[in-house]
């Protein structure tokens, strides 16, 4: 233990005394125990994780942080910082900008201070991904009638796996168990307030969530003014930070459609709605909870004009949920023998326009940044996606092989343009009841031809049965008879052979598009 760090934590233990929700607190007294908490748990020798959006309350939890921790390393002290930071790879691009710049400001501040900090930006696996599952026909678009797996699949699952590795480390290396601060008030909202009750959330003291982690909600009991002077003044130079957050305040003003953050949080708070997630500026292809951030900010000034086809997009699918012709009518499951037909994932012709779309979209931003002379702001459908909607799409007779290839050439080579077309928000019904189609028990093992079961090929191997060439089979659990083949444990796509398929086989992935060549003819009435 440091001596001058625990005098430097001494000062203080008195207003650790307060009762935090106590709102005649002034924010001096608000900063300055928070403070005093987070130097304790520096002083037991535990890592600090700070789950951070890098919007205004996780900025704060991050400033106090940081500045808890520059006082203990000058102290003696030796501090870890880790920031995470969920990266679900449909942001609004300016709000993932600046996180990118806050996250090296953050490496920079814990260099001149002595700080030992981490920082990382969780993505979710590559099947997870928005992209993947909507156009792989595994998913739907997140409609406010639909479930929250996409909350989950793209930031809750991936942060709470990489916790679970970071912790792990940490405990190998024979460290104390860390403590996770987040961003969270109870003055948020009624369902935040709610949600914190029942986990017992504190501000004092970190307590255990479900999962049996150290949590600790460090301006649980401030206002919305008290976080926006914090900023205000951490902004002006009144208060020391790790960084300037102008850029953060203005994300604020701009997705409002004002030059003013605070007069923006009023502004949202007089619309706020219930229900959905209630992100101001939240993935473009949210549809829980009607985001006008992206309006905002392109009607207010000209650049953000590039914003506008992505709003378009969001547009497009809010607009077409109750357009039943647009699904995909039989399920993708077989219990008891049946199959259940009614409006389910979307249909491959409308997956195949929605591919299109964003296609154009990287296409036009792609030629805007060479216009301007600078880095494309987003990228919606890279490399490692497209192959691997190829391959799924094929897979699950969604589209025939490399049809994403040519609506790549479509656009890139021939100049054919897929512009996203004004719908009007299709008349609510019903969702048509269910009727089942009866297929048999045995459907699936009972096809002579193994490729239905998907990593086996029947005739490939009779061709290459004695030769070597065919990979060995391997018994499942259930008796399902499947290729050996190298397996990880989630689905990856090689970076540098990926770019090789593309430099010496998309000539001859186009080709035999071309030809329509389709063994078996199980899918080509659902071509688009």
């Amino acid at each position: 233990m440091h001596t001058n760090a625990v005098s430097h934590a001494a000062k203080y233990q008195t207003l650790q005394l307060f009762r935090m929700e106590d709102i005649t607190m002034s924010l001096d007294d608000r900063v300055a125990s928070a403070t005093g908490v987070i130097m304790d748990l520096f002083e037991e020798g535990r890592p600090i994780v700070i789950a951070t959006s890098f919007g205004k309350d996780s900025s704060a939890v991050m400033s106090i942080v940081m500045n808890a921790a520059r006082d203990f390393a000058a102290a003696g002290g030796k501090p870890l910082v880790v920031a995470t930071s969920a990266n679900t790879l449909v942001e609004n691009p300016e709000v993932h900008a600046m996180a990118k710049k806050e996250m090296g400001k953050l490496h920079a501040y814990a260099k001149e201070h002595g700080i030992r900090f981490f920082g990382k930006f969780v993505t979710p696996p590559l099947l997870s991904t928005f992209q993947v599952k909507i156009l792989s026909g595994r998913g739907i678009p997140s409609w406010a009638s639909g479930g929250n797996d996409y909350a989950v699949d793209l930031k809750i699952s991936p942060q709470k796996s990489y916790r679970k590795k970071l912790f792990r480390t940490i405990a190998e290396k024979g460290m104390p168990e860390p403590v996770t601060c987040l961003g969270m008030r109870i003055e948020e909202s009624e369902v935040r307030a709610a949600r914190m009750k029942a986990n017992g959330a504190r501000a004092e003291t970190p307590v255990r969530n479900k999962d049996g982690e150290l949590v600790l909600c460090a301006v649980s009991y401030w206002s919305e003014d008290d976080i926006f002077e914090y900023l205000g003044e951490c902004s002006s130079g009144l208060r020391q930070s790790y960084s300037d957050p102008k850029e953060t305040l203005r994300i604020y003003a701009h997705s409002a459609g004002t030059s003013c953050a605070v007069v923006a949080q009023s502004i949202y708070e007089g619309k706020q709605k219930k229900g959905g997630c209630g992100a101001r500026n939240g993935c473009f292809t949210c549809l829980k909870a009607e985001d006008k951030s992206l309006a905002a900010m392109i009607e207010l000034e000209p650049r953000y004009e590039y914003l506008r086809g992505l709003n378009r997009l969001n547009s497009y699918l809010r607009a077409i949920e109750k357009d039943w012709s647009r699904r995909h009518w039989v399920g993708r499951t077989i219990e008891e023998g049946h199959i259940i037909i009614q409006p389910d994932t979307l249909h491959p012709r409308e997956i195949r326009n929605i591919t299109r779309y964003m296609l154009q979209l990287d296409h036009d931003e792609g030629v805007r940044a060479r216009r301007a002379g600078e880095k494309r702001k987003f990228t919606r459908l890279p490399l490692e996606m497209m192959i691997c909607i190829d391959a799924l799409q094929s897979m699950n007779g969604i589209a025939r092989p490399f049809a994403i290839w040519d609506d790549f050439r479509s656009i890139y080579d021939k100049g054919i343009r897929f512009d996203i077309p004004d719908v009007v928000p299709f008349k609510e019904t019903p969702m048509p009841d269910a009727k089942f189609l009866s297929v048999g028990k045995e459907w699936d093992t009972s096809v002579p031809d193994s490729a239905w079961t998907g990593m086996r090929d029947a005739y490939v191997e009779a061709l290459t049965e004695g030769s070597g060439c065919t990979p060995d089979l391997r018994i499942l659990k259930d008796g399902t008879a499947v290729w050996d083949l190298e397996t990880e444990q989630s689905f990856t796509v090689d970076q540098e052979s990926a770019v090789m398929l593309l430099d010496f086989e998309l000539e001859n992935m186009l080709a035999m598009y071309d030809a329509s060549y389709n063994r078996g003819g199980i899918t080509p009435f659902i071509y688009p």
